[in-house]
């Protein structure tokens, strides 16, 4: 039972800070006091280190001996690695999805996600991690639909540094219904065969938080990301999709 009971405490503490360094409640680069975790959860010091060690192994923390534990900052080059990744094979899931003619039914599921993004962006103060959700969980169903659950579960898991960069777009621009109109156009692609139209639209889309925060990200949120070390490359890559 006391096994159960430190087993129980050791994953409230892991998905509590998860989702709170996900989601930017704790930013990137702000540090966290071991001593106040352990009083915020009436825990002892083991589960709350155990929690630490699996966030930093996820490349949520950063563990600095003798100086302290800190939410890691946002890797922009890691980003563009995984907004690229995730373009190519996104869009052949997309062209998959398009040449099996899918059925009725799931087109409505698509419908229907977007309809209900558009009722929670219609709201005076919308809850990001409700869209975030709703987000995600539109372009898993072509992912599912093609049999590739896998292949989604492993891009979700790879894309921590672009989930949280994801959440401070929604925090600093609030610009949803882009993000809404561009399902939108990918719905459209997929009723109208656009097999030409996947890659850039599809591009622009993932790569649209980039182009919304603009110089923010060098300004008012410089200290949440790392320096990149390939800045020009991702220049002119951004600029493939009209993104700059």
């Amino acid at each position: 039972m006391e096994k159960e009971l430190q087993s129980d405490a050791n994953l409230d503490i892991f998905s509590t800070l998860r989702q709170e360094l996900l989601d930017l409640t704790i930013k990137p680069g702000e540090q966290i006091v071991e001593s106040h975790i352990c009083k915020r959860f009436a825990s002892s010091r083991p589960p709350v280190r155990n929690a630490f060690q699996r966030l930093q192994d996820l490349g949520l923390l950063e563990i600095v001996p003798y100086k302290g534990v800190y939410a890691s900052l946002l890797d922009l080059d890691y980003i563009h690695q995984m907004i690229h990744m995730r373009t190519k094979i996104e869009g052949q899931v997309i062209a998959d999805f398009i040449e099996s003619n899918p059925n009725p039914f799931i087109i409505e599921e698509i419908e229907h996600n977007i309809r209900k993004q558009q009722i929670l962006i219609s709201q005076p103060k919308v809850d990001i991690n409700v869209f975030y959700t709703l987000d995600t969980d539109m372009h898993r169903i072509w992912f599912s639909d093609r049999r590739c659950s896998g292949i989604w579960n492993l891009i979700q898991q790879q894309e921590i540094h672009y989930t949280r960069f994801i959440m401070l777009d929604f925090v600093a621009t609030q610009n949803f219904k882009e993000i809404s109109w561009n399902h939108q156009e990918l719905l459209q692609i997929i009723k109208e065969k656009q097999f030409d139209q996947i890659d850039p639209t599809l591009g622009r889309h993932l790569n649209g938080g980039l182009r919304r925060m603009g110089k923010e990200m060098l300004n008012h949120y410089r200290s949440f990301f790392k320096p990149s070390n390939d800045e020009h490359y991702w220049d002119a890559y951004k600029r493939s999709y009209f993104i700059i």
